[in-house]
C-alpha cells in the first residue's frame, strides 16, 4: 500500500502541470482485506487539493480522513487540514527524509487494452514476491506535459519502477493498478474513476476561514501503551511517516 500511495502522490504532483485550467481526478481503492476508499484531487492554476477517505477495518478508529493542500504561490509548503477541529499543519520542502528504493523491477508487456474508456498499455511489474498489474494511458490531452513533469520531478514516488516501465514502453498515466503478493494487505486495486475539466476559484485552494495553525508534531507527542495516535497527530505526519504508521498498525492489529 505504501508504494501505491507514494506512486500516486507522484502522479498527482505531475498532474498539476496539465491542469492549469482546472481538473478533477478521482481514484478509488479496494482490497481483499477490507480496505476501501476514495482519493479526490482538485487541480487548478491556484494550486492542488487532495481529499483522502480510507476505511481500514484493522485500524483503531476504522481508517483515515485527511485533506492536503498545495498553493501555487507557495510551492514549497504542503498544508494538511483537520476538518474535525478546524486546524492545519504545514510541512516545508526538505523537512521529510527521502527514502531510497532498493528494489529491482522487471516489466512484462502484455499489450493494448481498453479500461474505463481509455486506450491503455497493460503490463506486469514484478519486484521480489510482489507484482503490479498496471494499465497506463497516454490517451488524453496534454499528456506530453504530464510526462515532462514526471521526468523532471526528482521526488517521483518509485522512480526506478517508472523508469522500468518507460524502458519497456509501458509508461503513462495510471488508469488501473492491481498490487499482489502482500499477505497482510491482500490484493489491492487502485482505479481511475473520473478525470474531467472543472473550473475553480482561488478561494477553493485557500485555508478555510476559522482554521488555526497547529504545531502538533507526531515525533514529540506523548507515547501511549497501544501506540495509537490521535487523528491530529496522524494529520501532522508527512506522507512517508503516515504510511509507516499505517503499516505498523496493520501489523499490530491486522489478521
Amino acid at each position: 500500500m505504501k508504494k501505491l500511495f507514494i506512486n500516486l502522490s507522484a502522479v498527482l504532483i505531475s498532474t498539476f502541470s496539465i491542469a492549469q485550467s482546472g481538473a478533477l481526478i478521482e481514484f478509488k481503492m479496494t482490497s481483499t482485506k477490507g480496505l476501501t476508499g476514495t482519493i479526490i484531487n482538485k487541480h487548478s492554476e491556484y494550486g492542488s487539493k487532495v481529499n483522502m477517505n480510507m476505511a481500514m477495518p484493522q485500524m483503531p478508529g476504522g481508517g483515515i480522513q485527511m485533506t492536503t493542500l498545495m498553493q501555487k504561490d507557495k510551492p514549497d509548503i504542503t498544508y494538511t487540514l483537520n476538518e474535525s477541529n478546524k486546524t492545519y499543519t504545514e510541512r516545508k520542502k526538505g523537512e521529510t527524509k527521502e527514502t531510497t528504493d532498493n528494489n529491482i523491477y522487471t516489466v512484462k508487456k502484455i499489450g493494448e487494452e481498453k479500461v474505463n474508456g481509455y486506450k491503455c498499455i497493460h503490463a506486469i511489474v514484478s519486484s521480489g514476491k510482489e507484482t503490479y498489474d498496471v494499465w497506463n494511458t497516454k490517451d488524453f490531452p496534454d499528456y506530453d506535459k504530464y510526462a515532462e513533469a514526471m521526468n523532471t520531478n526528482e521526488k517521483m514516488g518509485s522512480s526506478k519502477r517508472q523508469k522500468a516501465l518507460k524502458d519497456a514502453g509501458c509508461d503513462g498515466f495510471p488508469v488501473k493498478t492491481i498490487h499482489k503478493g502482500n499477505e497482510r494487505e491482500g490484493e489491492m486495486t487502485m482505479e481511475l474513476v473520473k478525470m474531467e475539466k472543472k473550473s475553480y476559484s482561488k478561494s477553493d485552494f485557500e485555508i478555510p476561514a476559522g482554521y488555526t495553525k497547529s504545531e502538533t508534531n507526531s515525533s514529540t507527542s506523548p507515547s501511549n501503551p497501544s501506540g495509537v495516535k490521535s487523528q491530529q497527530e496522524i494529520m501532522a505526519m508527512s506522507p512517508e511517516e503516515r504510511e509507516k504508521y499505517i503499516e505498523e498498525m496493520k501489523k499490530k492489529y491486522g489478521k
